[in-house]
């Protein structure tokens, strides 16, 4: 079993939760009022104000939806209704989800959204959960539990009494009842969209080569497999892209000293015309989850030389001690 946190131990806070009678697997849906690119857009942008950058808590209503006539016996059906028969009224997963430009139907794939819109649509307005958003992180709640009794009455009313096509934004005391939910992380199969759309932003942005020689270091050992020649440079350009932002965020902030040692280059050399960034270095923490899982900025540290080259040689025993006890 997969290593468990609580929701308080997230990067961010849930901000948001989505109620919905089918569990989400790789994306969630939600359907604009009209199939106009601007309704889609207005649609699209009210997500992400809602989401905030933050993380989803997943909901599943007590009804399920009936799909239209010729699709009572799909086989598919007859599975989901089992499911939300044992899920209904409850919280079972946390996501974090990402706008992308592709389309549902490119997400999916044409013949797929085509059934999806058979299946489920509402006489001619085919644009059922036309406005997608890939969930490129993810956790299973531990036991689902139930939406009423971990937020209580009030709270529980006051997010899912009423229907809403969007998100439902949570006030500080609903985020504090889920802060000691535990949380299991599961593999994030559309993490790759994510990754792609940002492999643009990394080739036309102009990145230090100091950087770039760090992260190519850190790297070093992932050996990208399966992977084009072209898409490894195009991972390693991004993982540079995402190190020099971390760089450039912790520069505005002044926080440019080790996350170690706590080393300050600029304290120990004022006035020496020595700049703090060269004796600082930008570390990746987890480069073998690079172009598998969607990584941020939260997955760099800034080191000194020296507790740059310790983590690397703890790093290198843990992988030894993994090898040997496959």
């Amino acid at each position: 079993m997969a290593k468990t946190i609580k929701v308080k131990d997230l990067p961010a806070p849930i901000k948001a939760a989505k109620a919905d009678w089918l569990a989400a697997t790789t994306w969630i849906g939600f359907t604009p009022g009209t199939d106009s690119q601007d309704t889609r857009n207005k649609c699209a942008k009210t997500i992400q104000r809602q989401a905030d950058d933050g993380y989803i808590i997943e909901y599943i209503v007590k009804t399920h939806e009936k799909p239209n006539p010729g699709f009572e016996n799909d086989p598919d059906y007859l599975a989901e209704r089992q499911t939300h028969k044992e899920q209904a009224g409850r919280f079972i997963a946390v996501h974090k989800l990402r706008y992308s430009s592709r389309s549902l139907a490119t997400i999916l794939g044409p013949a797929e959204y085509q059934r999806l819109q058979d299946m489920w649509a509402r006489g001619q307005n085919r644009w059922r959960w036309s406005v997608a958003f890939p969930i490129v992180e993810t956790y299973r709640i531990v036991g689902q539990p139930k939406a009423k009794d971990v937020l209580g009455e009030e709270g529980y009313r006051r997010l899912f009494a009423h229907s809403s096509a969007t998100l439902r934004p949570l006030n500080d005391a609903e985020r504090a009842s889920l802060a000691d939910l535990d949380l299991e992380p599961v593999a994030a199969s559309n993490a790759w969209i994510a990754i792609e759309d940002e492999f643009q932003n990394a080739e036309l942005s102009d990145i230090p080569k100091r950087t770039e020689r760090e992260i190519e270091r850190d790297m070093a050992g992932n050996a990208l497999e399966g992977m084009t020649e072209e898409r490894k440079a195009k991972v390693r350009k991004r993982a540079a892209w995402l190190a020099d932002r971390f760089v450039r965020d912790r520069i505005r902030a002044e926080t440019l000293i080790c996350d170690a040692c706590g080393f300050d280059p600029a304290r120990c050399f004022p006035g020496s015309g020595v700049r703090p960034r060269s004796l600082i270095d930008v570390h990746h923490k987890h480069p073998l989850e690079e172009g598998v899982r969607y990584t941020t900025v939260r997955d760099f540290a800034l080191l000194c030389p020296t507790c740059h080259r310790i983590e690397h040689a703890r790093m290198k025993l843990m992988a030894q001690a993994a090898k040997a006890a496959e």
